[in-house]
């Protein structure tokens, strides 16, 4: 996936086309909804690079689903094509999780975003999701070039550096994990 002039984080994900007039059934990330901002473009990718919708209608379903119809995709056919797909907002300027004196506090949720490096510093993705498991802390990534999410421990003896000002993780990963 290219990087884009913009950090675009992935905050939902189509599960399916809802209705015959393009309508779409998406599930954010785990406490992203509030990161959609109906006056702002969401973006899918289409051959590598991210293509912006404007939003038309967002109606929540639950806590974790939204019923969106998005500017451009007015048919079944067209709301087929992105089943499966990321929507992707971009990361508001600034974006911090809070401050305490002159320290930065830093979230779990603050880490979307965020890539990961492997111990030999290739990249292995981004963060798209924190998962807090009892006793197994764990960040979804998505590879660079794939649009499946991988599941992966956050545990501190796997970090080997962490730098919040450059949004990058190191991690000491077993091998085969990514080939899971």
């Amino acid at each position: 996936m290219l990087k884009s002039a913009n950090i675009l984080l992935p905050v939902a994900k189509v599960i399916k086309s809802f209705g015959t007039k393009g309508g779409l059934l998406i599930r954010f990330a785990p406490s992203l909804q509030f990161e959609i901002n109906k006056k702002r473009p969401v973006f899918i990718y289409f051959d590598g690079l991210p293509v912006p919708f404007f939003i038309e209608t967002l109606e929540e379903k639950g806590t974790e689903k939204a019923f969106v119809i998005l500017e451009g995709i007015d048919s079944l056919a067209l709301a087929a094509e992105v089943e499966g797909e990321f929507v992707y907002a971009e990361k508001p300027a600034g974006k911090k999780s809070g401050k305490k004196g002159k320290e930065e506090i830093l979230s779990p949720d603050s880490l979307n975003g965020f890539s990961v490096y492997d111990g030999d510093k290739n990249l292995v993705g981004s963060i798209s999701a924190f998962y807090d498991y009892p006793g197994n802390p764990c960040i979804g990534v998505i590879p660079a070039g794939s649009k499946d999410e991988k599941l992966l421990p956050l545990h501190e003896d796997l970090i080997l550096d962490f730098n919040p000002k450059k949004e990058e993780i190191s991690l000491d990963l077993p091998p085969g994990l990514l080939d899971i």
